[in-house]
């Protein structure tokens, strides 16, 4: 079973600022959490981040898992090459009833960590194997990302921010959420907006959604 953990506004914890620490800060970009890198270096990518201030971090050499007591993370990923200290971070991250991930154990993680396609950081899609071979997933997400990028087009992305919006809208406006699905729908499949979002009349396209919820009844 794939779960989409909701991360917004939750401290996640990154132990490791190598290649496999990258992978998963990359994994977390767009969850609008805050990511915290714990290590003693970081990768030329990661220290972009930095300067960038998308992620904050804690230079220092760790020897076990005692330094997260200085923390209330919801999830901690422990991803440095040293598989004895993963270990502890990992024991240390449970006994805080925190979620775990062990790049380097899929046993003792809480979940296993998939593939992912990320396509204009709004649509999703995971390809796991369940942690038997993350090699093979990653291999399947090369090969189905060529296909999913094709079918999923600007169109669909745009009709998904402009969802979120009009939910959002809607949530101040519409009583019940059986009414606002029925609104929300009422919009995906307005012709008008359909073609407006296909003229790349983006704005006007909002603009027509909110005018519907204003007549809503």
């Amino acid at each position: 079973m794939i779960v989409d953990f909701n991360l917004k506004g939750n401290l996640v914890i990154v132990v490791g600022g190598g290649a496999e620490g990258m992978k998963k800060v990359n994994s977390l970009l767009t969850q609008d959490c805050k990511i915290l890198v714990i290590s003693d270096k970081v990768n030329t990518q990661l220290a972009n981040y930095i300067k960038q201030k998308k992620i904050d971090f804690k230079k220092t050499k760790l020897k076990d898992g005692d330094f997260l007591s200085k923390y209330k993370p919801f999830l901690v990923m422990a991803a440095t090459d040293d598989r004895e200290l993963n270990r502890k971070i990992i024991q240390k991250a449970k006994k805080m009833k925190c979620f775990v991930y062990a790049s380097d154990d899929p046993e003792v993680s809480d979940f296993a960590h998939p593939s992912v396609i990320n396509i204009e950081d709004t649509v999703q899609i995971a390809i796991s194997t369940g942690g038997r071979s993350p090699a093979m997933a990653r291999k399947l997400k090369l090969q189905a990302e060529k296909i999913f990028k094709k079918i999923i087009k600007k169109e669909d992305i745009y009709q998904i921010k402009l969802q979120q919006i009009a939910r959002d809208a809607a949530k101040k406006i519409i009583p019940t959420q059986l009414e606002r699905k029925k609104f929300l729908y009422s919009v995906l499949n307005d012709k008008a907006i359909k073609q407006l979002i296909k003229d790349n009349k983006l704005k006007k396209a909002q603009q027509r959604a909110m005018l519907m919820l204003r007549k809503w009844k």
